[in-house]
Parts: C-alpha cells; structure tokens; sequence
C-alpha cells in the first residue's frame, strides 16, 4: 500500500521543525517553536507527550546507588577485561529491557498506526545527519546482538553498519537507529519495540523520503531510504537475511 503524506502549516515554521527542536532538546525550545505551540494543538500533544516521557525517565534514572557499587563495578570490569563481548552483550540487554518498558508507557498513552511511524521514522532520518555529529555509535559488531535481542537471527550481512545509537522515536518510545551502506544505497532502520498490533505494514512516501513498516520480532521496523530501489533492495535483504523469532 502506498500513501502519500505532506505536513501542513501556516508558517516556515511548521510541525516537523518543531518536533525536531522538543526532540534535540525538550526542555528548551526557540521562540518561533513557542510561537508555533500556542496555534498547533498536534505539536501541543506532541510535547505533552514528550515532557512526559521525560519524567518518566528522570523518576525511572533517580534511584539511590547502593553503597559500595562503584567499587563491584570496577572489578568486575577488571575482571572482564580479557572478554569485553560479555560486558557489551550484558549492556545492550539491559538497553533494551528499558526499551519494552518506555515503550510500553508511551502505547498507554494513545494508538498509533503505520502512518503515524512512517511519519517519526522520516522525521528522525531527517536529523539523522545530526544525530550522528551529536551522539558516538556503537560498535558496528553489535548489530547482530541488538537485532537478536530484538528478536531476529542475522543469517547474512544487510549491508555495512555504519551507525548504532539508542534513542527516542516521536511517539513510540525508544527505539534503536542504525545507519547502513547497501549495494543500492544508504537506507536507516529503526527498530521500535512494543506492541505490534499497533501498526500494519506498509509503505509510504513522506516528504520525499520512502518508508517501508513492518511488523517483526519485539515489536516493528522501519526502513527509510532517498529513493525506493535501495528501499525495496534493502526490504528485500531484511526478509532474506533475518529470521524472525515467532
């Protein structure tokens, strides 16, 4: 299925701009994204949303530390220096355990379809540039404990993964975003845990940008690409080369 979709606004400054400035920093924003709330009852949501989702995660982080904690750590570490792929392994679980659990608060909050994620997923690839200047990725050896993690078996490489970061997706909570080079081109997935009778799949043109949604694993992926070759090469790699946990 193919939809078109375009985002409305009255001014130059529209809603994509103003989710992307409450996303980059939720706790201030500019003057022409202030403007811009007090007319547009959507992005009014949108940040209530956000602000939520914040506090929910400042309660969650501000448990007090057990005394003597950072000294286990420590040897612990030194005690698997020689093995660093446990450590790495035993980080990303506990990533992705936070993620079910934000993901599951947000999907309280209201439904969503594939629309609605079409539209996240083109607007966090949007920032992608950005993102990757602001946040250090991950190892790209990683991938296939994250996807794994996340319920799919990585049969063959997809593509060359340049970037691996753990971040909020408009919307749908946390979510794992992974930059890759295919023989087609360069496609972002998204991987969003939650609750997959949430969202059909799907694919959809946003703003230029093609999406491919589709259920899988702990919950849906999205895959974003410039033009839809490299997006149908790459959606066609995914179903190829991942075996999905049932």
């Amino acid at each position: 299925m193919n939809t078109q979709l375009h985002l409305v606004s009255g001014s130059a400054f529209g809603c994509l701009d103003f989710r992307r400035e409450k996303l980059a920093d939720p706790r201030h924003v500019s003057p022409a994204a202030t403007a811009h709330l007090r007319e547009c009852e959507a992005c009014q949501r949108f940040a209530a949303r956000t602000d939520q989702l914040e506090s929910q995660i400042a309660e969650a982080l501000a448990v007090p530390v057990p005394e003597g904690l950072n000294d286990r750590i420590i040897l612990r570490a030194r005690r698997e220096q020689q093995r660093p792929w446990r450590m790495l392994a035993l980080a990303a679980s506990v990533v992705l355990t936070v993620a079910l659990g934000v993901s599951h608060l947000r999907s309280e909050s209201g439904s969503h379809n594939a629309s609605h994620l079409a539209l996240s997923a083109a607007a966090h690839a949007g920032d992608e540039a950005a993102e990757m200047r602001q946040h250090p990725s991950l190892a790209a050896s990683q991938f296939g404990l994250i996807l794994s993690n996340f319920g799919g078996d990585l049969q063959a490489p997809i593509g060359r993964v340049d970037y691996i970061h753990f971040c909020p997706i408009d919307g749908f909570g946390m979510g794992w975003h992974i930059r890759m080079q295919t023989p087609s081109g360069g496609v972002t997935l998204l991987l969003v845990p939650g609750a997959k009778a949430e969202v059909d799949s799907q694919t959809v043109t946003v703003n230029g940008m093609q999406v491919l949604i589709q259920r899988a694993g702990q919950g849906y992926y999205a895959l974003i690409a410039d033009d839809r070759k490299a997006l149908d090469a790459a959606g066609a790699a995914m179903q190829r080369q991942v075996r999905w946990k049932s």
